[in-house]
């Protein structure tokens, strides 16, 4: 079997993943935070 190489020996260039992830980790967290509140709601009833 041949191995495939590309033509290229660049490293894959990685995208600027640092806003992206900063904007998920504001949305994890604030659905988090939505989800503790509702859930203590339903519970202090």
């Amino acid at each position: 079997m041949e191995s495939v190489r590309p033509d290229n020996t660049d490293p894959i260039p990685l995208r600027h993943s640092s806003h992206s992830m900063g904007t998920i980790l504001i949305r994890f967290i604030g659905l988090l935070a939505v989800a503790v509140v509702v859930l203590a709601l339903i519970w202090s009833r």
